[in-house]
């Protein structure tokens, strides 16, 4: 019995609901049931005669050369795109590809059938629409083979994103100033113009070199060189750009059209490439995006989506963005076996959780309360008459639950500069640029010096000027004790809230590691107090091989949970030890060679330390106090060593702009006073000796 075209459809739609996506046959298949008559009244056919039905081609040889003939693509290419790797098309078909959504967006404007003609929304690109049919044909002829990526597609927005070119969100300039300069010419560009060309470099370390050169403050320009690089290399015809303006509008959309080349005779941004831009509007989104002036954000298919549905008018449901976004998130998880949940299982779990909300009358998607989900986790198990769901109820609640402790939060916050850290941190400029440096290439950083040196403040601040803004929601801090364990910090068993028995608890590293790895443009920051107070090998576990710089990205089972865990490279850790402090021990010498190690000291003569006393009114006493603690200091360090100083933090505070001479008699009476005993524990004559200077130095003025 012959196959009919009708038949046909059928069948590619059946396979492609299993293979590609549950919506993709069913979208695609009316566009391909009409292609050849289309190709004929967008004058893409170039004078072929194509079938004006392409499910009557049922040879996968034949369809192949037309896949060829349209596309341009290399035949060498067909066996990778066969095996679900997605390559790029040529620019000649980028071009066609364009056409191809203009008029098709045209054409049903005019029907009465689309918002506006520059509206995009559901019309697949020609390429994917090609491809889909050419996998089909070839496993439709070879059915003992499996499409490779069959348990791996995409559970959302199935076809909707081209996953063969990139998408990027670009800044045309501060507050899209040359916005309009931008789209009347058809072109995006970007600074750095004193890069020149960039033709003549060979690797982004050129770059990153020239432009370390050019700042002259010791730091690696690693997000700059990035996105510099980026432009010159990564995007390429085909490309998706949404032009932004600040970080919550969208002002624009286009399709990359042309190399990069360098435009001397531009103003500024000469960094230049030729775009073909759909749309010109203003689009406010539901929530920031990333300060940087150039963003890939294909790792993001729902937020591309988001900005797609905005521009083409479409009714926004808040509540189907938040399970599409979970339905992605869980499609990149990775079970215990090291293979990803596939589209059943995210299935299974997210009618899980509507069936919860449904039954219990609560909500789940939406909810960003950790404490309300585990409640509702406690309900649903405690409740013996639920059954529809009970073997998987409790699991998609945990897996939403950390859905919500590991998104990113952006929003707008206060810049930091060199200049802010300066004027509140008292060390100077040189001692800055190596901190930075140290720990951009490390990646792990313990600051270590005497009581007193302000260890914690400046890792907080360092954090903020190495983000360039001032964002609490990046920045964990824990501090370690004698007894704390890898249960605390990793992951283990704790005794439940609320009810009898244990449960299995990440730790905050594991959960603060996972926040960092969804938002891979930004830097993170995990500060540790008192960082040698621990078990450091106890504690670490089998994450002291992750956390060094070469392996970051690797992943290993945990111990408890079995999942899969790896330290991003977006990841910085910095840890405090207090040199003075008798009852620690050394650190384990295998975790010291993963850490650089940065002397923080007394900065009593720092121009700003001095600055700040000048400012604090009638500083005499206190200037008479710290001219006796920097003699101390010698003798200190002569003795019992420079970790063992009296540091510059205990004049500093507020109590001290209110009553300097007060604060100052407190600090000296009762923290170094004391202090001083406990080192000499074993030579009260000169502690007494240091506490009669120190007082005398006080009452002197």
């Amino acid at each position: 019995m012959s196959i009919t075209a009708e038949d046909q459809k059928k069948y590619f739609s059946d396979w492609s609901k299993d293979n590609l996506g549950e919506k993709t046959g069913i979208w695609y298949a009316p566009f391909l049931e009409n292609l050849g008559k289309l190709f004929k009244d967008f004058s893409l056919d170039n004078g072929r005669d194509y079938f004006t039905n392409f499910f009557n081609y049922r040879s996968f040889e034949e369809f192949k050369n037309i896949y060829l003939d349209i596309t341009q693509q290399p035949e060498s290419d067909v066996p990778v795109i066969l095996k679900g790797i997605n390559k790029r098309y040529p620019n000649s078909f980028n071009e066609i590809n364009i056409k191809w959504l203009e008029k098709y967006s045209q054409m049903t404007f005019t029907e009465g059938n689309r918002s506006k003609p520059d509206n995009l929304g559901g019309i697949p690109a020609l390429g994917v629409l090609l491809r889909a049919y050419l996998k089909f044909l070839y496993y439709a002829e070879n059915p003992s083979l499996t499409y490779p990526k069959k348990d791996k597609k995409t559970s959302t927005h199935d076809g909707e994103i081209d996953e063969s070119i990139n998408y990027w969100v670009c800044a045309p300039g501060g507050d899209a100033g040359l916005w309009n300069e931008f789209y009347n010419s058809n072109v995006i560009g970007l600074g750095w113009d004193y890069l020149g060309d960039l033709e003549q470099y060979s690797s982004r370390a050129e770059i990153e070199k020239l432009m370390s050169e050019h700042r002259n403050d010791g730091t690696r320009p690693i997000n700059d060189s990035k996105a510099v690089w980026e432009f010159y290399q990564e995007i390429k015809p085909g490309d998706i750009v949404y032009a932004k303006e600040g970080v919550k509008k969208i002002v624009g959309r286009g399709v990359v059209t042309g190399e990069y080349y360098f435009d001397n005779h531009a103003r500024v941004l000469k960094h230049r490439r030729k775009i073909n831009w759909t749309n010109n509007g203003s689009w406010n989104l539901k929530e920031q995006i990333a300060m940087k002036t150039l963003t890939n954000i294909n790792r993001k298919p729902d937020f591309i989506a988001y900005i797609d549905s905005l521009i083409n008018g479409e009714v926004i449901d808040e509540n189907s963005l938040i399970v599409n976004e979970f339905k992605t998130w869980l499609s990149q998880q990775v079970q215990q076996s090291g293979e990803h949940l596939n589209d059943k299982t995210i299935a299974q779990k997210v009618s899980s959780l509507k069936d919860i909300e449904n039954t219990f009358h609560v909500t789940v998607f939406g909810e960003i309360d950790t404490e309300a989900l585990k409640n509702i986790k406690e309900t649903v198990l405690a409740d013996e008459s639920y059954d529809r769901y009970k073997g998987v109820s409790g699991s998609s609640i945990d897996y939403y639950i950390r859905y919500v402790e590991s998104r990113p939060t952006i929003k707008e916050n206060e810049p930091y500069t060199v200049s802010d850290f300066l004027s509140e941190v008292f060390i100077d400029g040189e001692q800055l640029n190596r901190l930075r440096s140290v720990l951009q290439n490390k990646k792990n950083l313990i600051l270590k010096g005497a009581p007193g040196v302000g260890k914690t403040y400046i890792a907080d601040r360092l954090a903020y000027l190495m983000m360039e803004e001032k964002d609490d929601s990046r920045i964990q801090m824990i501090q370690f004790h004698q007894s704390y364990s890898y249960e605390d910090f990793i992951e283990g068993f704790r005794p439940k809230a609320d009810s009898d028995g244990f449960e299995l608890k990440q730790g905050p590293f594991v959960k603060f590691a996972r926040k960092a790895e969804r938002d891979p443009e930004r830097d993170y920051f995990f500060i540790i107090d008192e960082i040698n107070r621990g078990n450091m090998s106890k504690i670490f576990g089998e994450l002291m091989m992750l956390i060094e710089t070469e392996k970051r990205g690797k992943s290993i089972n945990l111990l408890y949970s079995n999942e899969k865990f790896l330290v991003p490279s977006n990841l910085y850790l910095i840890g405090m030890m207090n040199t003075a402090d008798r009852s620690l021990a050394l650190l384990d010498y295998a975790l010291r060679r993963r850490f650089s190690f940065f002397e923080i000291s007394p900065a009593f003569d720092n121009s700003t330390f001095k600055d700040y006393l000048n400012n604090i009114g009638n500083p005499a006493k206190v200037l008479t106090v710290i001219d006796e603690v920097k003699k101390l200091n010698k003798v200190i360090s002569e003795e019992l060593g420079t970790g063992f100083q009296i540091g510059h933090s205990y004049f500093v505070g507020e109590a001290f702009k209110k009553d300097a001479n007060n604060r100052t008699e407190e600090v000296v009476e009762y923290e170094i006073i004391p202090q001083l005993y406990e080192y000499w524990f074993d030579d009260e004559t000169k502690a007494d000796e240091w506490a009669a200077r120190l007082r005398g130095a006080y009452y002197a003025n």
